[in-house]
């Protein structure tokens, strides 16, 4: 009866908005017609008087001092992420001239071993109403002069892709290095031998690189018949201009970037890659997957696997410190308690004191000591910006240096806490199932274990030791 009377009551709390939903909706596609046939009479005339490009754009050079805060913020960090699979900066550029009333900002790297560029692009409108947008695009171009760009930009492109160029578009992919990692395996998976020769183009004359990567594309698309020569500039044809009003209007320009994302996972579904597993939190997304160095014997310590871990991180970040070490336990096949998984978090902090800007991001790298494998995951990223000295002065006092996960041949590591905290679990509870050990830092600064199990009436229980002198400090339910 008591069920009957929730079931019933559900349906009075969700109908009503289950029927807002479907009323709105109703409506949005009752009014979408007319204000998508008024989108394309405005639209079109307007496109095809105002919209007018260059053949070949100019690039402007910058140094680093020049890009404002907020821009500088999201091309260091995409070049930084890339730093990490040996991405070199060539250069930072500005240009006017790709869109009306539109700036771009622009970084660009390259990685001279794999032949890919990779362009890490701020897009500032200088109308209020339209808000700034980021991308990253990587791009190979093959042997036989064909090329494949693989990149995060939200909305749809205005025309179609010429013939020699294959686009693969992912909005939800936000991370560059998961980008990229889609991208190598892509290339990879595909027959064609890359070139090296444009890559080492780039490394010479930047500028002279994008604007000839520009300028290709727009000679294929007046040969296609979507541009129309104006002396030195491109203005779009008719065709062009309504399918390129066809493709931003609303509401079908979200359905397009959606079927274009769509197809894209599909590609890449085709050549075993799951372009979903590189979508969601930072903590769920490897970026990089390597085997672990043999062991003489079974990883049980977290000394242990600092070995291996900590080159990486220090590839990764060389700021980066130890932030917490989390081990999730199981049993053997003997039943016998052991570590299946070892998660190293590492975070980052850097200040830039002339622009007042504080950058935090964190990392995780994991350890699986039974399939022998190493992965690192995405790295979270944010940053604080002060207005002027007194307020900068304030952040730094407000978040003070975090004290580093120290190991050393002081620290009683796993394989030695464990007993102790089992034994002080069972004491109170009976037997308990462990869960996971972590290894931090606590507010008075002392390094701790946390040993957490379980109650056969699934309960959690823990216990708390100092990892310096291997005594218990607090033991309790969680």
């Amino acid at each position: 009866m008591r069920d009957q009377w929730l079931s019933l009551l559900r349906v009075i709390v969700l109908l009503p908005s289950y029927t807002l939903v479907l009323l709105i909706r109703l409506i949005k596609w009752l009014i979408a017609p007319p204000i998508l046939l008024l989108q394309m009479l405005i639209g079109v005339p307007l496109a095809l008087q105002r919209v007018r490009q260059p053949l070949r754009p100019r690039f402007v050079p910058l140094q680093e001092s020049a890009l404002p805060d907020a821009i500088w913020v999201a091309l260091t960090d995409a070049a930084e992420a890339l730093a990490a699979d040996g991405f070199i900066h060539y250069g930072d550029f500005r240009c006017d001239q790709l869109a009306q009333d539109t700036t771009f900002w622009l970084r660009l790297l390259g990685q001279p071993a794999q032949g890919i560029a990779a362009l890490a692009v701020y897009v500032q409108c200088n109308m209020a109403t339209r808000p700034a947008r980021q991308f990253v695009e990587f791009s190979s171009e093959f042997v036989d002069g064909r090329v494949l760009s693989t990149n995060n930009l939200d909305l749809p492109y205005s025309l179609p892709a010429p013939a020699y160029l294959a686009r693969v578009q992912l909005k939800d992919i936000w991370d560059p290095r998961a980008l990229c990692v889609v991208h190598r395996n892509l290339v990879a998976a595909l027959p064609q031998k890359v070139s090296l020769d444009k890559l080492d183009q780039a490394a010479c004359d930047p500028a002279r690189f994008l604007a000839d990567h520009y300028a290709r594309e727009i000679h294929a698309l007046l040969e296609q018949g979507w541009l129309r020569p104006e002396g030195k500039r491109v203005r779009l044809s008719w065709r062009g201009a309504i399918l390129g009003v066809w493709r931003q209007a609303w509401p079908l320009a979200g359905l397009h970037s959606r079927a274009v994302n769509h197809r894209s996972q599909q590609l890449l579904a085709e050549y075993g890659i799951d372009a979903t597993a590189f979508i969601g939190a930072a903590a769920g997304i490897v970026v990089d997957r390597r085997p672990l160095p043999a062991q003489a014997t079974p990883l049980a310590t977290v000394s242990a696997g600092y070995e291996s871990v900590w080159p990486v991180a220090r590839q990764i970040d060389l700021q980066a410190i130890l932030e917490t070490v989390v081990i999730e336990l199981g049993r053997d096949e003997a039943g016998i308690i052991v570590p299946r998984e070892f998660r190293y978090s590492f975070r980052g902090r850097a200040d830039r004191l002339e622009r007042r800007i504080r950058r935090i991001h964190s990392f995780d790298i994991l350890l699986d000591p039974k399939a022998g494998l190493l992965t690192v995951t995405a790295m979270d990223r944010e940053f604080e910006r002060a207005d002027d000295e007194a307020e900068w002065l304030e952040l730094i006092a407000a978040m003070p240096t975090q004290l580093p996960v120290r190991l050393g041949p002081w620290l009683n590591d796993l394989d030695t806490v464990l007993p102790t905290a089992l034994k002080a679990l069972n004491a109170d509870a009976g037997d308990n199932e462990p869960d996971s050990a972590s290894l931090y830092i606590d507010e008075d600064g002392n390094t701790c274990w946390q040993i957490v199990a379980w109650t056969t009436n699934d309960k959690p229980l823990h216990v708390a030791i100092n990892a310096r002198t291997g005594l218990i400090i607090e033991r309790g339910g969680c």
